[in-house]
Parts: C-alpha cells; structure tokens; sequence
C-alpha cells in the first residue's frame, strides 16, 4: 500500500530539486563545465521523478472514485528492464563526478563515451529484448524472482541488475588510483558525502528492485530527491565542492612534483600556464574584486579554450576557483606582515567581497576559521 500524502510531499520535493538545478546550472561560471553538468543531471532526474509521479497520481485517480483513496494499491513490477535502464544511465553519470572534480579536464568527451560503454550495451540488450523476446514475466516479489529464475527473461533481467549495480560503483575507484591518474587536488569533506549520499540511493534502487512491499516505493523517491537536494545546496554554495584546490607548488613533495611534471600537456600551454604564475605574483590583479574572466584573458592574450587547458594542467575547475586560491594565499601572507588589520580589512585586501563566502571558502580549505587563523599566528608570534 502506497500513501497518497506522502507522495504528494514527494512531489513537491521533486519540484524545488528542479528549482535547485535550474540555479546551480545558471549560477555556474562560463568556463566551468563540470557545475554545469552537475546542473544537467538535477534538473534531469527532478523532471524524472516528477513525471514518474505524476503518472502515477494519474493512475490513482482512474479508479473511478470521485476522491483518490489515501491508501493505494501500488501494481509493482520487480527487475523492471526500463527501471533498470533508465536508473543505470543516471548512476553511471552520478558515478563519474568525483574524478572529474579531482582531476579537472581528465573528464574528457572520448573518456564519458567510454565509461558509458557498458550502460550502451545495457540498454541495447534490454532494448532488443523487450521488443523482439516477446515473453516477459510478471514479478510482484521477490519470492516470484526466486520461483521464475528458470525463466529466461527472468535470468536476463536479473543479469542486467546486477551489471548496473556493479558498474557505477567500480568507478568511485578512479579516485584511488593515484598512481595511474596524478591529480593535485585533494579529497574534501564533502567528497564523502557524496559517496554516501551514492551509498542510500544505489540501496535504494536495490531495495526497490528485490523489495516484496509497497513500501518500497513508497520511499524510494525519498531516497533519491533527498541526496540529491543536498548536494544541489553543496554545489550552489561552492563550484567544485568535492575536492580542495591545489596546494603551492613550494609546498609539494618531489614525488608530486615529478608526477605533474609527467603529465602529457603541449608546449604553447606549459608556457601559458607559467605566464599565469608570473602574471599572479607580479601584479596581484586578483586584488581586485572586480577582475574579471575577460580582463584575464586581455592580460594573457589568449583564448578561454587555451586558458582552460592551462587551468586544468594547473589542477583547477577554472578561473573562479583559480583567482580564489591566489586570494586565500594573498590574506595568508597579509595575515603575517599586517597583524594590526582585522580579518574583515584583510579579506577585502585580498579582493574577497562577501564575508559569508570567504569564511566557508577559509574553512573549507584550512580546517580552521580565519579567526582562528588569526589566533594561531598570534600565539606563534
């Protein structure tokens, strides 16, 4: 049995995901890709989900009462090929967001095709076997999967959810494989929130798939828009919220160092991104709040595709982030040499213009507020 109510909630709930990924995909900066796909994927799986239940809402009120009863049968299909298909195209994008936040630009066009490669073949399986197979067996149990696992549709099936469970998951190892993949970026808080928030809708999906209750259902659409509600509000309030920006090159060891040095990049980009470096430490335009992404691109005389390879080569999502990494170590140095200013001074000097940002910001890559920052300089001093 399915509560009417709550799947009204639900609705609503899939209603403001849709808000969410409209904002984060509109609020995302120009030249930062990897926002803007997060916004996609929201706004996506909201209208997915939104329509879902609305289908079903209709469903309900075809019943011939004049009111929709506030318990409802719920005629559930378990290992559902569409279900399936459709559920394993999201995961496999979900799954690829955490390298592609740690190694910005490694994420190629050519690289998604191929780790979509299996979810292809899912599909064109499931495809070609539920229009040409003819025979499909109903399963409104988990019992019914165990009774029919003769069946041939049955083992199919149950072939493909076990693929699509299987699949995404192996790609939150790319993350781990340092050796293989170098990156400069490291590993935030939030990046383990997103594992887990991966962790309650795959348990989900597998709940609802082998589930014997209309339970199952019932919450499974909580299951999914409440995660990804939060981790809409993660990217809203940070571009790359999975990862922390690079440290100093003066502040890394041989080994990382040789491991950049190793990375395949073209002449006309090394020498641009060295010019960046010279241009940040010379002229300090990232003192300015209003320095802009086309008043960079005039300074280095280059393109935004050119820049963004070099931002990338640099281990940064793009010019937002890389402008506040210049700023963060600007007040640092200020923090030491100027001990009379106050934060809120030091924060200006160094062309930060919202409080609320630069705190979150301070924190999130420090482990400490830039008044506990303060404090700690004091007691060296």
């Amino acid at each position: 049995m399915v509560n009417v109510i709550v799947l009204c909630i639900e609705l609503l709930l899939d209603i403001v995901g849709l808000v969410l990924g409209i904002l984060v995909y509109s609020r995302s900066s120009d030249n930062n890709g990897l926002t803007k796909a997060w916004g996609v994927l929201a706004i996506t799986l909201s209208l997915l989900l939104l329509c879902d239940n609305l289908e079903w809402m209709w469903i309900f009120s075809r019943g011939g009462e004049e009111t929709i009863p506030r318990f409802t049968e719920v005629p559930m299909n378990h290992l559902s090929i569409w279900h399936i298909v459709r559920v394993i195209v999201f995961f496999q994008f979900f799954s690829i967001f955490p390298i592609a936040s740690l190694k910005p630009g490694w994420m190629t066009f050519s690289r998604v095709v191929s780790l979509c490669i299996p979810i292809l073949l899912i599909t064109c399986i499931a495809c070609c076997y539920e229009f040409f197979n003819g025979h499909y067996t109903t399963l409104k149990s988990f019992a019914s999967i165990r009774e029919n696992i003769g069946e041939q549709d049955v083992r199919v099936r149950l072939m493909l959810f076990i693929i699509s469970v299987i699949t995404p998951s192996v790609n939150f190892l790319f993350p781990y494989m340092r050796r293989w993949i170098p990156v400069r970026r490291k590993q935030s808080k939030a990046m383990s929130i997103y594992m887990m928030c991966f962790a309650i809708i795959m348990s989900g999906y597998i709940w609802l798939m082998l589930g014997t209750s209309g339970l199952c259902f019932n919450m499974f659409g909580y299951i999914v828009i409440l995660p990804v509600l939060f981790l809409n509000i993660l990217y809203l309030r940070n571009e790359n919220p999975l990862s922390l920006p690079p440290q100093p090159v003066e502040e890394l060891e041989m080994e990382e160092i040789e491991a950049i040095r190793e990375i395949a990049v073209s002449p006309v980009v090394l020498e641009l991104s060295n010019q960046m470096q010279s241009l940040m430490k010379h002229s300090k335009s990232f003192t300015n709040p209003l320095y802009s992404l086309q008043d960079f691109l005039n300074d280095l005389n280059t393109n935004e595709n050119r820049l963004n390879k070099a931002l990338h080569y640099d281990g940064f999502s793009g010019f937002r982030d890389y402008i506040n990494f210049y700023r963060l170590q600007y007040f640092k140095e200020q923090a030491q040499l100027k001990k009379d200013l106050t934060v809120k001074e030091l924060m200006f000097l160094s062309g930060f213009t919202s409080r609320s940002s630069f705190y979150r910001y301070f924190a999130s890559v420090e482990k400490m507020s830039p008044s506990e920052y303060m404090e700690m300089l004091n007691r060296e001093n």
